[in-house]
C-alpha cells in the first residue's frame, strides 16, 4: 500500500477516531473502507446509468407525462 494525505477538519477527524476506535480498527482501515464503499456506490451507479441509456436508446422507456398519469390512476385505485 501507498500513503497519502489528507485534510480533515477537526469535527470529521474526531468522527474518524471515534469510529475506528469503535470498531477496533485503525484511521487508515475505515478511511480505506470508506473509499471502497464509495467507489463501489459509484460503479453501480455508473452501471445504472448505461442500463438505463441502452434500454431508452432501445425504446424501451415510458415516456413521463404517461407514467405521471399512470401514477395518478394508481393513486385514486388505491384511495377506493
Amino acid at each position: 500500500m501507498r500513503n497519502i494525505s489528507i485534510r480533515l477538519d477537526e469535527t470529521t477527524r474526531e468522527k474518524l477516531d471515534a469510529l475506528a476506535q469503535s470498531q477496533d480498527r485503525s484511521r487508515s482501515w475505515v478511511v480505506n473502507d470508506a473509499i471502497q464503499a464509495y467507489f463501489e456506490h459509484q460503479d453501480w451507479i455508473v452501471e445504472a446509468i448505461k442500463v438505463g441509456i441502452a434500454d431508452a436508446d432501445a425504446g424501451d422507456f415510458i415516456e413521463h407525462d404517461d407514467l405521471m398519469a399512470e401514477l395518478k390512476a394508481r393513486n385514486l385505485a388505491a384511495r377506493k
